[in-house]
């Protein structure tokens, strides 16, 4: 297997060497890994790099790739019937697809929410943005009513691109909701709720074959096949013309993340962002990330940059084995395809790790886990290289604003207690520093806010230039809100995190936003929602509440089900208590210290067993 891959990597290596005429810096790149001359003494390390940033769009990368080697598989979609795609195969529907975008008006910065599942069509829809200039406006497809409306409200979305259903999730209905006017379009909808919305096209749910639309969906909808079908071979040249017009700093994607007042905030990335955050593994460590199984979902950063993106990557493969994660569907694809690595959160590890059939499969081809976008145990690494067994585990640590990827263990190597304690070392080209409340930096082994500086700094919050302001210094510095030290060689400790974001399975949950939820129950005063430790999803939410006066409630499980009619399913709380006050938990100023609502609610749980 190694010796198979090495040859490919090297044939491959060769074309994207002429295709960039890269080829003497690109010889030279992944063998020297830079470590500091000297131990440091400040918390301040750069990993300075000879590898090439890429100053173009992904669109144009398509291109080139599928320009040099055509007939490269790059993806494969299980759950869409084994579909499988080329480099030519799935440039073809990009460009198809753009060019009936141009024709339905989409202009350069028009935002088109994508508010669909690991599919094929989210994947094109990435590169379509790029090559049109659109922002690609990621949402979770477990999104309720309120939830979508905010996200394509707080950006203005033109577009929106989604499935009939997502398993048990009625999007027709739920959209249906918001836009009643869908059963009057006539050319453009014209959405009281919505009001920037013109256009929606949907993609063929469970149980459709080629697009077949089902009767109960409004005529006011465009069919995702009918504008690929339509758009082969038209309006080419007006589609090159408006491609030519993109740069690296062409903004092309949206996540939402999480702010302080519990709404999450709009980071805006740029195609320089993103195209040179999906290929750095390729020149460090070029076989490990070549056939990559992609569990994640990606409308997070995490599935995108090392899903969706990895085929960046000249010659790299990607594996969805499911629309959204299946342990069982996983372990069959690593299987099927050979995959060589695994990305996901702690969760998809401990469920793999966990499931009674593992060893049904063969896992052998793994060479590499990626771990990220959740706290990671240091045991819970030892079980994966020893069990599974996965050559090498690498922890990855990121925010949305600065693409996902800050860090990584990897540049550890054999060093295990450093590659499994720490959460690594700054990726080329990025710049990490350990900085007090006055962004003075630190001495080594001091804790404080976690900051980095480097190419994949998003272009700020869409429509908040304040927030903006305050999350990235004027001299380009982000402030993560994260607490952490930095060891002499550079390696980054992750500590905690000065927001109180919940993170359940490597999903963010805002507290404030379900308290605000909560509080819109007639029975309910006040309310405290925080996280707890679980081995399972990492973290878990709970909510305390104080019942109105003269009401009384008896019945949590009614709660829950309140919650479930306006948030997705993995901010409802697993656990609710009613109390009398939150008074034994107050600071002087009258602000609850949610740190002790954990440490009394995890005793309480404990006492139980």
């Amino acid at each position: 297997m190694l010796t198979r891959l090495s040859q490919v990597y090297l044939v491959n290596r060769s074309l994207y060497s002429s295709i960039f005429t890269l080829s003497s810096r690109l010889s030279s790149s992944y063998t020297k890994l830079p470590f500091p001359s000297s131990k440091l003494t400040q918390s301040y390390y750069y990993h300075a790099s000879d590898t090439p940033l890429l100053y173009h769009t992904i669109g144009d990368h398509l291109d080139q790739l599928a320009n040099t080697y055509p007939n490269h598989e790059c993806y494969v979609f299980k759950s869409e019937g084994n579909k499988r795609y080329t480099y030519k195969s799935f440039l073809d529907e990009v460009d198809s697809l753009a060019a009936s975008l141009l024709e339905l008006g989409f202009e350069k910065g028009d935002r088109i929410g994508v508010w669909l599942p690991n599919t094929s069509q989210t994947c094109a829809m990435s590169y379509v943005a790029s090559k049109l200039g659109l922002i690609k406006v990621n949402i979770n497809p477990a999104y309720t009513d309120r939830e979508l409306s905010y996200c394509i409200n707080k950006v203005g979305c033109k577009g929106l691109v989604m499935r009939p259903n997502v398993k048990t999730i009625d999007c027709i209905a739920i959209l249906n909701r918001l836009v009643p006017e869908l059963s009057e379009k006539k050319h453009e909808l014209n959405a009281k709720l919505l009001p920037t919305l013109k256009h929606v096209i949907l993609t063929p749910g469970d149980n459709e074959q080629h697009g077949k639309i089902p009767s109960y969906i409004p005529s006011g909808i465009h069919l995702y096949n009918d504008l690929v079908r339509k758009g082969a071979g038209r309006r080419q040249e007006e589609r090159r013309k408006r491609q030519s017009e993109m740069n690296g700093d062409t903004p092309v994607a949206i996540f939402y993340t999480s702010g302080t007042t519990g709404q999450p905030k709009a980071a805006t990335l740029t195609n320089f962002n993103l195209l040179n955050t999906s290929v750095p593994m390729y020149y460090t460590h070029p076989e490990y990330m070549s056939r990559v199984c992609c569990p994640v979902p990606t409308f997070h950063l995490f599935g995108e940059g090392g899903g969706t993106l990895n085929i960046n990557a000249p010659g790299y493969f990607v594996a969805f084995p499911a629309i959204v994660p299946d342990t069982l569907e996983t372990m069959r694809t690593i299987q099927d395809e050979k995959c060589t690595a695994l990305i996901g959160p702690p969760i998809i590890w401990r469920d793999l790790l966990n499931h009674p059939r593992r060893k049904e499969f063969d896992l052998t081809s793994l060479l590499f886990g990626m771990i990220g976008a959740a706290p990671v145990s240091p045991v819970l690494l030892e079980a994966l290289e020893r069990e599974i067994p996965v050559k090498e585990m690498s922890q990855v640590y990121g925010q949305t604003e600065n693409t996902g990827l800050m860090v990584m263990s990897i540049f550890a190597g054999d060093n295990k207690k450093l590659r499994f304690a720490s959460v690594g070392k700054a990726m080329p080209h990025v710049e990490m520093k350990i900085a007090d409340k006055n962004n003075h930096i630190l001495p080594i082994g001091e804790e404080g806010e976690i900051c980095a500086r480097g190419f994949n700094l998003m272009k700020g919050y869409y429509g908040d230039e304040e927030k903006t302001r305050n999350t990235i210094t004027s001299s380009g510095w982000l402030k993560t809100g994260d607490i952490g030290y930095m060891d002499e060689d550079g390696y980054v400790y992750y500590r905690t995190r000065q927001k109180e974001l919940i993170i359940v399975g490597g999903l963010n949950v805002y507290p404030v936003e379900v308290e605000n939820c909560l509080l819109e129950h007639p029975c309910i005063s006040d309310a405290q929602v925080f996280g707890i430790p679980d081995e399972r999803y990492g973290e878990i939410v709970c909510a305390w509440i104080k019942a109105k006066q003269n009401t009384k409630i008896d019945n949590v499980e009614e709660i829950k089900k309140f919650l479930e009619s306006k948030l997705a399913f993995f901010k409802v709380p697993k656990h609710v208590k009613v109390v009398e006050s939150f008074l034994p938990f107050m600071t002087q100023t009258g602000k609850v210290q949610k740190f002790k609502l954990t440490e009394t609610m995890v005793k309480e749980i404990l006492k139980s067993f």
